[in-house]
């Protein structure tokens, strides 16, 4: 008697590959596939398919242009074989249960209940919890199963019988893409290493060989959602390689794509250039941010700026990304120093880092004096800045200040960001401190 057994596959043995596709990518976790197809039909009319699809395929999304062809009819099939869904056929019938502990049970199949199999025996009752299950042996085998999904077309030619041409073209999820920048910063304090690279995820169960790959920079709405299992990661090889993409506008968006063709097997992420590496110039600020009433002494925040234009080297758009900052020494070694994320920075705009606390460059915030009346408030701030650090340094002190207030008795000039924020912009010497007073007052009725 033919047996069939239900047994845990590797994924990598179900791994199928498409080949000369091109890709349009998204950062919303989903992909646009062209994948150039070619067909001898018979005369007349022919049914053709396809079953070369990834399993985040959304079931409405794919179509069929032929260039010397029509497309008759488009069927997607996904009535595919599941064991779990096969098994239940044997209800009542006699099945086999290997445990995992290579203990053997036959018995009558009586219920399938979420991660419970219950079978009997002559004199007893068995429950398993299904994974405690290393394989299940039931008789006989599925007749015309279908193993994963399909579509199927009815094609004529323009000519009565030959071979057509064209594009199968669908969205899919379980693609993704991130920018990531490195910004390693020169020891003289003022310039930098600007790299930019795209970090791209195949999520999918195909493998692109390949692939032509083009990446689109902005949030587009798109239904639903899609969990992200592990992937494994590898750098772009040498013969993948491209000085950097090409950058062009897209309607609302941007649009970069890679010159060369490059695989991207299923689970897996490659990284690549977006820019070649850039030397940039950049400002260094020291932040010291606080409220109304607090008190408090510890480390500035430490903030850089990065001018998106020609003139330093840049003028391109920069995508939404993770940047990750390192301080290079004259010894030629480069140490972490720490990591933010930018915005999207249109040319022209200033790209803003901000990355930990000073060791050197110290505030000091005390409230001198506090009056709350019935109908007025006023509070008297003291800021105090200590710069050990071998060189003069820029720094900015926010406050924020809420509701109808004024600003008296200012011991330096300031600036007011909005409706609740002031700033005094400073610049302190090398192995000084410097002493911020002033008064603010509100009133109501």
């Amino acid at each position: 008697m033919k047996k069939i057994i239900g047994i845990l596959i590797a994924s990598s043995l179900l791994i199928a590959q498409s080949k000369n596709a091109t890709m349009t990518m998204y950062k919303d976790g989903f992909g646009l596939v062209k994948q150039p197809v070619s067909w001898d039909v018979a005369l007349g009319q022919d049914t053709i398919s396809w079953d070369l699809l990834p399993v985040g395929l959304i079931k409405d999304s794919p179509f069929l242009t032929l260039q010397n062809g029509i497309v008759n009819m488009q069927r997607l099939n996904q009535d595919v074989f599941y064991f779990s869904e096969y098994l239940n056929n044997f209800l009542g019938k006699v099945i086999q249960v290997e445990l995992i502990n290579g203990t053997s049970f036959k018995g009558t199949l009586v219920e399938m209940r979420g991660d419970n199999i219950t079978i009997t025996q002559k004199r007893t009752t068995i429950s398993f919890n299904r994974d405690r299950v290393d394989y299940i042996t039931v008789p006989g085998k599925p007749n015309n199963a279908i193993f994963k999904p399909s579509l199927t077309w009815v094609i004529s030619p323009y000519k009565r019988s030959g071979s057509v041409t064209g594009n199968l073209i669908y969205l899919s999820k379980g693609f993704d893409w991130d920018a990531t920048y490195r910004l390693i910063l020169d020891e003289s304090g003022n310039v930098a290493e600007f790299l930019a690279e795209a970090y791209i995820k195949n999520n999918s169960n195909l493998n692109f060989i390949d692939l032509s790959i083009q990446l689109v920079e902005g949030k587009l709405k798109q239904n639903g959602n899609m969990s992200t299992p592990p992937i494994m990661m590898r750098s772009i090889s040498e013969s993948e390689k491209n000085s950097e993409m090409k950058e062009d506008p897209l309607g609302d968006y941007h649009i970069y794509s890679l010159g060369n063709k490059i695989n991207l097997k299923g689970e897996e992420s490659i990284t690549t250039r977006l820019y070649s590496s850039r030397e940039v110039s950049f400002e260094k600020t020291y932040l010291f941010e606080n409220d109304e009433k607090s008190q408090k002494e510890e480390p500035l925040g430490i903030e850089y700026q990065i001018s998106n234009t020609k003139e330093n080297n840049l003028g391109v758009p920069l995508p939404k990304g993770k940047i990750q900052l390192y301080q290079s020494s004259s010894s030629g070694n480069i140490e972490y120093v720490g990591e933010d994320e930018i915005r999207q920075v249109p040319k022209g705009a200033n790209a803003t880092i901000i990355s930990g606390r000073a060791f050197n460059v110290v505030g000091k915030r005390k409230v001198l004096n506090y009056d709350r009346q019935r109908k007025s408030e006023e509070g008297t701030i003291s800021i105090e800045v200590s710069n050990t650090l071998s060189k003069d340094i820029k720094v900015r002190l926010i406050e924020h200040i809420y509701g109808d207030w004024v600003i008296r008795d200012a011991s330096a000039n300031y600036r007011k960001e909005d409706a609740s924020t002031i700033h005094f912009p400073l610049m302190i010497p090398a192995n000084t401190s410097e002493i911020i007073t002033y008064t603010y007052r509100k009133e109501w009725k």
